[in-house]
């Protein structure tokens, strides 16, 4: 019996070929659903979130949330500085000597992200996973998330805890919200800035700025120098 052995082995290679294609496919289409997970903490976005934020913001007593303040103050000053800069932000050693101006900027950037990891390995966020429904569901069987130190306990009067405030300010950072964080020109209180020009915490704050500026000052002067000349105007002309 005669075997083809170069046709056998053609076969077999382009046999494997096509299994290893249709592996590779099925894990390409795996791998792109995968992309798609986030797995979320256990924060819902609740219409209060943001109110609660910046109370926290406001209010924190403990070590822990001041150290939550200042990290926001860093991320913050971080953020301006890097506003001007193209590009990757990260000291390029070959622009120390043909650009040092450039080169200290970078550098000063990195100082204040190296302080700023150095404060985030502070806080921990601890994986959670359950299956919460029975049967052959698939991927609505389990639920997995993560979630702040439970050893944390929320301040009194506060519905954020440290690690909490800390998870709505990252996923700030990842829509590119982190400045609308900032403090009221006036009284230099924390607020969420809904609108990007907003500059006050309220209304009251907005109106008492504007009557302490040179601005309002001079039309108060104008205004009392036109209504004192009216009165002598009118003073004059009685018999």
């Amino acid at each position: 019996m005669y075997i083809d052995l170069a046709g056998l082995c053609y076969y077999h290679a382009a046999l494997g070929l096509r299994l290893n294609s249709h592996m590779l496919e099925r894990q390409e289409r795996t791998l792109a659903r995968l992309r798609k997970v986030n797995i979320e903490d256990v924060l819902f976005p609740s219409i209060t979130l943001l109110s609660d934020l910046i109370k926290f913001l406001n209010s924190t007593k403990t070590r822990r949330g001041k150290g939550i303040v200042a990290i926001l103050e860093k991320m913050l000053e971080i953020d301006e500085m890097t506003k001007t800069m193209d590009g990757l932000v990260w000291a390029d050693l070959s622009l120390e000597k043909s650009d040092p101006e450039k080169f200290h900027r970078q550098w000063e950037v990195e100082e204040r992200v190296a302080w700023l990891n150095r404060e985030l390995r502070k806080y921990r966020f601890l994986p959670r996973a359950a299956a919460v429904i029975g049967g052959n569901s698939g991927a609505d069987r389990w639920t997995a998330y993560f979630r702040g130190d439970p050893r944390e306990k929320t301040e009194e009067r506060l519905r954020l805890a440290p690690s909490e405030a800390l998870q709505v300010i990252l996923k700030l950072t990842q829509i590119g919200y982190l400045n609308r964080l900032r403090h009221c020109t006036h009284c230099q209180r924390w607020l969420y800035a809904t609108f990007r020009h907003q500059k006050f915490c309220s209304t009251k704050c907005q109106q008492k700025s504007y009557t302490q500026s040179d601005e309002w000052k001079a039309h108060r002067r104008n205004y009392m120098r036109r209504r004192y000349q009216r009165l002598m105007k009118n003073y004059r002309k009685r018999p």
